[in-house]
């Protein structure tokens, strides 16, 4: 039996012909150990996730003053600001004088915010959590114009009935059939005009009723309150859930006083110290319902519980995980190509030389597929989570610098930073990233040579140790493969700061154009760093081993694979694997609940309780103090806007190792499947359990990561091109000029479907942008009241009649409208309520 990558490679042979048979056997044994160890991993990431989350004392102390269930105020406190306290000889800035505990508490009451402070149990710490009244909040959000989803009953109601003038003339018509439009014509005769301009899809495009996921800006105009045309939540019996309270508030802490605002910039005050820490407080029972649903052992990636993921954290980090969980739906077609083809690989021959054009053309065409399709999962969640236009109304940074000037659009006060003098920084900060990826191929180019002369000369003065040296799972083999693949996931790691650095010294305006800058940055140095050494044995080894003299080292059976070298490039492959996905569920799982451990282990041996916030009125006893929740969250890491940065970037990173170079290691898509059905949970767990509750952020799509998908897929298309005519064996006895050719033809065939592809799916389904266009024409007329062209009454189908017809009701109403209830006026139309002429 062959080996299921021996492509054309002299290996050792054992007697009987059993080495490649035992090969294999070795192989698929450590893929499956693998796959055994993640799978217990995610048992014991769940069985930690039960434990954690212990049921914790409730605050028991009654709040009539605040809580208010028919007012729609049914929460307790939303934000918290902690501060040092300091010992009268630390040294305390110009800034930090500005911004003590009182005069921020000063400014947070100024703006109609409440507070309560306390001591930490450490009593070096002090405690401000805020929250605010339904009514401040309601005064916030008309002040910014605040998305909120509208009650679909409320929008039928009222698109249907329409809306008049205070004259009792129509200010826009009802949208529904069998109505009577009536009126005097120029001869000044009195007629009536059945209508019918109901919203109804005779043609079937839309699977959305017309009412559906419509947002609107809040108004604070009586008519639209009661009613209330915006969605009311049960829990707190609010229009606001909690997310939106958390934006509205940080909304208030930053605005101008002039807007009722604290005018208080909150990133300035931690990095300048003046605050430890500002984070939003997590809701206990909120929280417990998201991780019952979200970290289960076998629900599969479609099934996240992605709708209270975004309204509990936010849109941003919604939409990664709407992507992770796409992303792994379609890696389950993709590891079914994977299998197939590996299964193929192990029977040989023919087989194997077909498993592999096979898998290269299959993957080519899925990267297009599931790009493709997750453009309209973009799009569609974009409408449904009200984040059209959310780009559009992006502010300037806290950390952008500009001296001030008028503004050459406006005429008001405006900061600018001249553009040579940022493109000249940008021009620095990628020099230095060319140096970096010198340096790093330095490194790899000095592991291959050492890999090479050890493979020569193996350790001949000291054991003969020939027999350990050849063959991929030779000694120098795998201590190679493992150090390419930590120096991979180390300098990935030093880098990322690195660049953060270089973005923040461009100075860049908006959040938007900061972060795709260092996208760009990431993605140009980890592309070269994780993917350089499987580019260099791919397509430069052999042809280098053949272009040098027999005295070097690179001069050896080890390395003379030319073209052959798919089974090296399988084993690196996998070794990087391997390794990432064993260092990341340390770092994503392991370390952080052992540095809680020692965290929780330290605090109770260094202090005791005292008594303090949580009391029981029903208990006669005093009550040692225990840590309130704002202090147990205080001590948990943050979890910012960078720190989803790096999860996209690792699944970019993976994205290219299942793509790239799927042609030498099909079972690369499949170990990502199972990773991401790990990862989902570990994600979720971290933010669940390990994190502070992060500033809820909104989105409307996942930003310049789809482009750098994108190229990573076109690159894909050309590699395993490369790869399936250049160095498989499936063009062994062809020249190399027919190779070229080869190569050519199949990488435009490929590129051609991959348009085709792209053309013939929509990157917004018609759906999508019909419901978009519906939500742009209701919020015109029931939010905006935004008045119809005049209909005219000069028509030939008008009905001439003496006197209007009295009708009982108009059956064309629906019940949920009111139809019927009331008397109906002349001409069939509904007396409108005094309140609304």
């Amino acid at each position: 039996m062959t080996s299921s990558h021996n492509y054309g490679v002299n290996t050792l042979s054992l007697k009987g012909g059993n080495h490649d048979a035992t090969r294999n056997y070795l192989e698929v044994l450590i893929y499956l150990t693998v796959l055994g160890m993640l799978v217990l991993s995610l048992q014991l990431l769940l069985r930690m996730a039960r434990t954690q989350m212990q049921p914790r004392p409730k605050y028991v102390k009654p709040d009539p003053l605040f809580k208010d269930f028919a007012k729609g105020q049914n929460w307790s406190w939303d934000w918290v600001m902690v501060f040092a306290v300091r010992n009268p000889d630390d040294y305390v800035s110009d800034y930090q004088r500005r911004f003590t505990l009182r005069r921020v508490v000063e400014r947070l009451e100024s703006g109609g915010l409440e507070t309560k402070l306390y001591k930490s149990y450490t009593y070096d710490k002090i405690f401000c959590k805020i929250r605010c009244s339904a009514d401040r909040l309601k005064d916030q959000a008309a002040e910014v114009c605040y998305p909120l989803l509208l009650d679909e009953t409320q929008v039928v109601a009222r698109i249907e009935k329409g809306r008049k003038k205070p004259d009792g003339e129509w200010k826009w018509y009802p949208r529904r059939a069998g109505w009577l439009l009536t009126g005097e014509n120029e001869a000044g005769e009195y007629v009536e005009r059945e209508q019918d301009n109901a919203i109804v899809d005779t043609e079937g495009q839309s699977d959305y009723p017309y009412e559906r996921f419509i947002y609107g800006k809040f108004d604070k105009r009586p008519d639209l309150q009661h009613p209330s045309v915006y969605v009311t939540y049960p829990a707190s019996n609010s229009i606001f859930r909690s997310v939106d309270r958390l934006k509205l508030i940080e909304g208030i802490m930053e605005a101008d006083p002039k807007k009722r605002g604290c005018n208080l910039q909150l990133k300035e005050l931690l990095a300048r110290g003046a605050c430890l820490a500002i984070y939003p407080l997590h809701d206990d029972d909120e929280l417990q319902t998201i991780q019952d649903r979200w970290l289960t052992p076998c629900d599969p990636p479609w099934a996240q519980p992605i709708v209270m993921v975004k309204d509990y954290f936010g849109e941003k980090v919604g939409m990664y995980f709407l992507f992770l969980g796409t992303y792994s739906t379609w890696l389950f077609y993709a590891a079914g190509i994977g299998i197939a083809s590996f299964g193929l690989e192990l029977l040989g021959g023919q087989y194997l030389t077909w498993a592999t054009a096979a898998c290269g053309i299959c993957m080519s065409l899925w990267t297009t597929l599931f790009l493709e399709c997750w453009k309209g999962e973009e799009a569609r969640a974009k409408l449904e989570w009200g984040m059209t236009g959310f780009e559009e109304t992006e502010e300037d940074r806290t950390e952008f610098e500009g001296r001030e000037i008028h503004s050459p659009v406006t005429g008001l006060p405006d900061a600018y930073f001249p553009p040579r003098d940022k493109a000249r920084r940008i021009v620095g900060s990628y020099l230095q990233i060319v140096l970096c990826i010198f340096y790093v191929s330095c490194v790899n180019a000095g592991i291959f040579y050492v890999h090479a002369y050890v493979s020569r000369y193996p350790l001949r003065n000291y054991v003969d140790f020939h027999h350990l040296a050849d063959g991929p799972f030779g000694v120098p083999t795998v201590v190679t493969n493992l150090a390419l693949a930590l120096l991979i996931q180390a300098t990935n790691a030093l880098f990322m700061p690195f660049a953060t650095r270089m973005t923040k010294v461009e100075n860049h305006r908006t959040e938007t154009d900061f972060e795709d800058q260092l996208i760009a940055k990431v993605f140009l140095f980890q592309f070269v760093n994780s993917n350089g050494a499987l580019f260099y044995v791919a397509m430069a080894q052999g042809p280098l081993t053949r272009g040098i003299g027999d005295k070097q080292p690179w001069k050896t059976r080890r390395f003379d694979c030319a073209p052959y070298c798919l089974e090296h490039v399988s084993y690196l492959l996998g070794t990087i694997f391997i390794v990432r996905v064993v260092l990341g569920n340390w770092n994503e799982v392991v370390a952080p609940f052992l540095a809680r451990l020692r965290k929780d282990a330290a605090r109770r041996r260094g202090h005791d309780e005292d008594d303090a916030e949580y009391e029981d009125p029903a208990s006669t006893s005093i009550r040692k103090r225990q840590v309130s929740p704002a202090e147990e969250q205080f001590e948990k890491d943050d979890y910012g806007s960078l720190d989803i940065f790096d999860d996209y970037g690792e699944l970019v990173v993976q994205f290219g190792y299942a793509t790239l170079f799927v042609s030498a290691f099909p079972l690369a898509p499949v170990f990502a499947c199972v990773n991401n059905f790990i990862e989902i949970r570990v994600d979720g767990w971290k933010m669940c359990q390990n994190t502070k509750r992060p500033w809820p952020k909104g989105a409307e799509d996942i930003g310049t990561w789809e482009s750098v998908l994108t190229v990573v897929a076109i690159l894909g298309t050309i590699t395993n091109s490369i790869m399936i005519t250049q160095t498989s064996p499936a063009f062994t006895n062809v020249t190399s000029s027919y190779r070229l050719v080869a190569f050519v033809v199949l990488e435009w065939i490929l590129i051609g479907a991959k348009i085709v592809l792209m053309s013939v799916i929509d990157d917004v389904p018609e759906d999508v942008e019909l419901q978009e266009q519906r939500q742009e024409f209701l919020v015109t007329k029931i939010i905006v009241d935004e008045a119809d062209e005049e209909i005219d009454l000069e028509d030939d189908e008008f009905i001439e009649i003496d006197e209007p017809k009295v009708y009982q009701s108009d059956p064309c109403l629906r019940e949920d409208a009111g139809g019927g209830d009331e008397d109906d006026g002349p001409g069939g139309e509904k007396k409108e309520p005094d309140a609304e002429e």
